[in-house]
């Protein structure tokens, strides 16, 4: 596979974003949010097919990739906040957004708050709150559970990140990421370990993380908020979720669904928390088909 990447824009929003734009043709725009502990690269293999459809920016929040926290909050409503800003300033006329995981929730609060500038939501692999049956992996609870201690989520981060070279760590992140890691090109893996290697050298990333992990907790717990968020939405959404997600139960999106049924549902089989960069044809063929039947 081989990435012809557009190149990276720098805008400033009380500080530096990063972000990449591949050109498209028509007038409403999609934007593309990341996961926790992600970036724009999570997108870059579906973003050149979207530009089919239209233009296409993948930025990162402050704190996360290129895009230094400089003194900026990064909790779930500071996020949408600075998502706002950023529509404003490199968009014009109506916005799909994508959001996979805590992007997700970005996404939809964005929405909620600005429904005559969002057009449509993506849902990929997108944090719900919480219910009472299905859980996520071990691994993911304790790792949230850590992330809510004082100083205990700060030695946890500071460890897990010192632990691995950039490769390896990137690598063991998409045994639990994907359901089967080898369908993620080296390229990607290896421009995720160069991102995740100067990363380390900026003193607010992990502070960054820890915020915002803290504030999905905070989110995810609070049935209330969630719940709000998503009814308040008026523009179409699409979930797309993998059937093998270990950070978020399937159960979770298909909850969301039957909730809110004039959502449209996409379940791979065999993708697990990046359906994006796991099967990035096949989502990108649900969004073309979606797009065309609801939104065009």
């Amino acid at each position: 596979m081989a990435l012809d990447l557009p190149p990276l824009r720098i805008v400033d929003l009380d500080g530096p974003v990063a972000f990449r734009r591949w050109d498209g043709p028509a007038e409403t725009s999609f934007v593309l949010l990341h996961g926790l502990g992600g970036s724009h690269l999570s997108w870059v293999q579906a973003a050149p097919g979207l530009a089919g459809l239209g233009p296409v920016l993948a930025l990162d929040m402050p704190g996360f990739g290129r895009s230094p926290r400089a003194g900026r909050p990064t909790r779930l409503m500071d996020q949408q906040r600075l998502l706002g800003a950023f529509l404003d300033a490199q968009t014009e006329g109506p916005v799909v957004l994508a959001g996979n995981s805590m992007g997700g929730v970005v996404a939809l609060l964005r929405a909620a708050l600005d429904p005559e500038r969002v057009a449509g939501v993506i849902l990929t692999s997108s944090v719900y709150p919480m219910l009472r049956g299905p859980l996520p992996n071990p691994l993911v609870l304790g790792a949230f559970a850590a992330y809510d201690v004082p100083r205990l989520g700060e030695l946890v981060v500071r460890t897990r990140s010192a632990a691995l070279d950039p490769e390896s760590f990137v690598r063991v992140g998409l045994r639990i990421l994907t359901s089967d890691p080898s369908t993620i090109p080296d390229e990607v893996v290896s421009l995720h370990a160069e991102m995740i290697a100067d990363l380390r050298t900026d003193p607010e990333a992990q502070a960054a993380f820890l915020d915002a992990a803290r504030s999905i907790t905070s989110y995810v717990k609070s049935r209330d908020a969630g719940r709000r968020a998503m009814s308040n939405v008026r523009a179409p959404v699409l979930v797309v979720h993998g059937r093998s997600d270990r950070f978020v139960p399937v159960g979770y999106a298909e909850t969301a669904l039957a909730a809110y049924p004039a959502w449209r549902g996409r379940i791979f089989a065999r993708v697990g928390h990046v359906p994006q960069m796991e099967a990035p044809a096949r989502w990108l063929a649900e969004v073309a088909d979606w797009y065309a039947s609801v939104l065009r």
